[in-house]
């Protein structure tokens, strides 16, 4: 508040002067103050828009007062010093750079100043002072037809209207914050119903089940396995003859003359974040006590683009080296690049200890308005569009190009990705992306052990019909067949369109919430061939291939576990997303299905010869999967791989039905075997307050 009042000695010494009636002493004042405060932010590096309007309006009066004499100004102060800065206010405002966040930024560390609550606040106090200036200007031109009441006009009631402007100087900063900071963290949440009680049938579990989990997907069976370790009595239920989600293997076993040979192929998950030291999978894996249960192995990356082949090394500074080799031109941008990068992925899981073991937004006032300093990195890139973070430091396209690779990891449109988006998708480079020994089912069979360990039950070729609603409260769901199980709380993992107007319907919610669910657009599906191959391809295991305009994924487990093919031999699954509009096309009871799959396959057959020349000659073993195949399985829109498309704004974990929750990549964070391991975890920790006691716990425990 100091340094604005210092920006506005100028504006006061010539009021003071002015109303005494000492007009010239007033400008000469007014100039002499601008100049010495223009003066010393020339030599500090910080000229502040109002200092420089002020030297302006005074090196004109004094222009004016000098052509046509002091008595041309006389009366006129309050009218023309208000009127100057009111321009100044509302100009700055229309310019999106309100002058009152020039000196906020000599009192808020660095980190703020981007901040959306720094921005939101120097918006309210310009728009204060531009309301005050317009005012008081306004009462300046009165007065000059009312001489006998200029005292109150042009000077009293001012003076008032600027001491208010002082104490809204004065108190927004310390309110809204507060007020800012609360209403993030209740939009986040904001159906805030209280969960249900456990342990009893008086909730509704007749059948024995605290909860029900409508889905085993990775979200799914990790909300399962969390409530299930607190002794709540959990009953899985999922529509496929396999738990995992796109988390799940199978083997597929040809006979080629004598030989009988095996395959074991994934339906979509061949590399795995989060197993830093501070990643979610690791944390959900030892809070369950799995860790041993499964052999993690580093996956290797390797990228094929028009003119230009790199294997990434495991060292994220070793990677940034090699593309300083090939592009000495950003050697040192590259550094800074990656430097900034890995700052942003390190913030975000810096509290994870105090979150759960998942990175998430600040749930209290005071975390809320202290993360801009404690996260510098992370609030400056959060919600800045990726490409906008790349061309901020690097020039060169084809290098940006290669740099968006990653971004098939959540979605088929990179320029919708923040760089808080991607900044995870980052940790391949900087902690590693990892496959379990045994295929990605190793993990899904995990949390199904840990599941059925603590008492929980999972049924396998169960399809959900309804999920059951009385006045706003879920209690339980309905059976494909008629079957009814009730249970005091449903998580829901299934495809979050289809939850709400399918599973649920849009009359048992409201009519807004009803409406932008069912509006929900699909994300991009995929289109997979997997090869069992005669020969080892001389690629890295996940291999990133652009050409002709199109990407295609390679991906060759069997080089990281090879008791996944037979010795000699290979697994090889080729991936490409499809748009979902075009996606939604693929029906699997229309006439020639069978033969545009095929022609498809052949087509990336033909496009993974780029990187694996000869590849269409070792064929042993083929199947094909379009997006009906993905809808088919996953029960997704569309075939949908990714959830709802980006930019929508995701559902809230609770919905508007009392003990209703999601997990999936429907919510938040999104898509990816961390994302939806995240989603699992605050899909739990929605149900926990009213669980299951200690005591209760404690008793089926033992």
């Amino acid at each position: 508040m100091a340094r604005i009042l210092a920006g506005f000695l100028p504006w006061i010494a010539y009021g003071a002067l002015a109303g005494a009636g000492l007009t010239r002493a007033a400008v000469l004042a007014g100039l002499g103050l601008a100049a010495l405060l223009c003066g010393v932010g020339l030599w500090r590096r910080r000229v502040k828009t109002l200092e420089v309007a002020a030297l302006a309006f005074f090196v004109a009066a004094a222009g004016l007062s000098a052509a046509l004499g002091p008595a041309a100004l006389l009366g006129l102060d309050t009218l023309l010093a208000n009127g100057a800065l009111a321009a100044v206010a509302w100009g700055t405002l229309a310019a999106r750079a309100p002058f009152t966040a020039e000196y906020a930024r000599e009192d808020w560390p660095p980190p703020y100043w981007t901040s959306p609550l720094f921005r939101r606040l120097n918006l309210a106090l310009t728009a204060v002072w531009g309301a005050v200036f317009t005012v008081n200007a306004g009462l300046g031109a009165v007065a000059l037809s009312r001489p006998t009441a200029r005292v109150w006009l042009a000077l009293a009631v001012p003076q008032l209207l600027v001491a208010g402007g002082v104490a809204a100087s004065v108190v927004l900063p310390r309110w809204l914050p507060r007020r800012w900071a609360a209403g993030q963290i209740a939009a986040r949440e904001p159906y805030r119903w209280p969960a249900p009680t456990f342990g009893g049938t008086c909730a509704g579990n007749l059948d024995g089940h605290d909860v029900i989990v409508v889905g085993a997907g990775i979200g799914g069976l990790t909300a399962a396995a969390l409530l299930a370790d607190r002794g709540l009595r959990v009953l899985v239920l999922e529509q496929h003859y396999l738990a995992g989600g796109f988390c799940t293997s199978w083997p597929r076993l040809v006979r080629r003359g004598d030989e009988r040979l095996r395959y074991v192929f994934d339906a979509g998950v061949h590399d795995v974040s989060g197993l830093g030291p501070r990643g979610p999978v690791r944390h959900l894996l030892a809070t369950l006590g799995l860790e041993d249960r499964l052999d993690w192995r580093r996956v290797g990356h390797e990228y094929v683009l028009p003119g230009l082949r790199l294997k990434v090394p495991e060292r994220a500074a070793d990677f940034a080296a090699a593309l300083g080799e090939r592009f000495p031109a950003e050697r040192a941008a590259l550094r800074a690049f990656f430097a900034e990068m890995e700052a942003v992925y390190r913030e975000l899981y810096a509290d994870v200890e105090s979150t759960g073991g998942v990175p998430r937004p600040p749930a209290s006032v005071e975390a809320m308005l202290a993360y801009p300093a404690t996260h510098p990195h992370a609030i400056r890139w959060m919600d800045v569009p990726f490409t906008a973070m790349l061309d901020a430091h690097l020039r060169e396209p084809k290098l940006r190009e290669l740099l968006m690779v990653l971004s098939g990891y959540l979605s088929d449109r990179p320029e919708r990705l923040t760089a808080g988006a991607m900044a995870p998708i980052f940790g391949y480079y900087f902690d590693g992306g990892f496959y379990p020994r045994g295929g990605s089912q190793a993990l899904a069979d995990a949390l199904v052990a840990a599941i059925r360990e603590r008492g929980g039950e999972i049924r396998l070729r169960t399809a959900v019909e309804r999920i059951l609603i009385e006045g706003r409260r879920v209690t339980g769901v309905a059976l494909r067949g008629g079957r009814v199980e009730r249970a005091a709380a449903v998580v829901s993992n299934a495809d979050a369109r289809r939850t709400f107007c399918d599973l649920v319907g849009a009359a048992a919610l409201p009519a807004e919430f009803a409406r932008r669910a069912c509006a929900l657009e699909p994300s991009a599906s995929a289109f997979s061939v997997f090869l069992g191959v005669d020969y080892v391809p001389d690629v890295e295991p996940l291999t990133m291939l652009f050409a002709d305009g199109r990407g295609l994924g390679i991906a060759i487990p069997s080089k990281v576990d090879s008791g996944l093919a037979p010795a000699g031999h290979s697994s090889v699954s080729l991936i490409t997303l499809v748009p979902a509009a075009e996606a939604a096309g693929w029906d699997r009871k229309a006439p020639g299905y069978a033969l545009r799959r095929r022609r498809e396959g052949d087509a990336l057959v033909a496009l993974a010869e780029r990187a694996l020349p000869g590849l269409g000659a070792h064929i042993v073993y083929r199947q094909d999967a379009s997006p009906a195949t993905f809808a088919r399985y996953a029960w997704t829109t569309g075939g949908a791989i990714y959830g709802p498309a980006l930019g929508q704004g995701p559902p809230p974990a609770k919905t508007p039905i009392a003990g209703l929750v999601l997990a999936g990549a429907g919510v938040f964070p999104g898509a990816g075997v961390e994302a939806v391991v995240i989603s699992g975890v605050i899909a739990a920790e929605a149900l926990r307050a009213g669980g299951a006691s200690d005591a209760l716990a404690t008793s089926r425990a033992a």
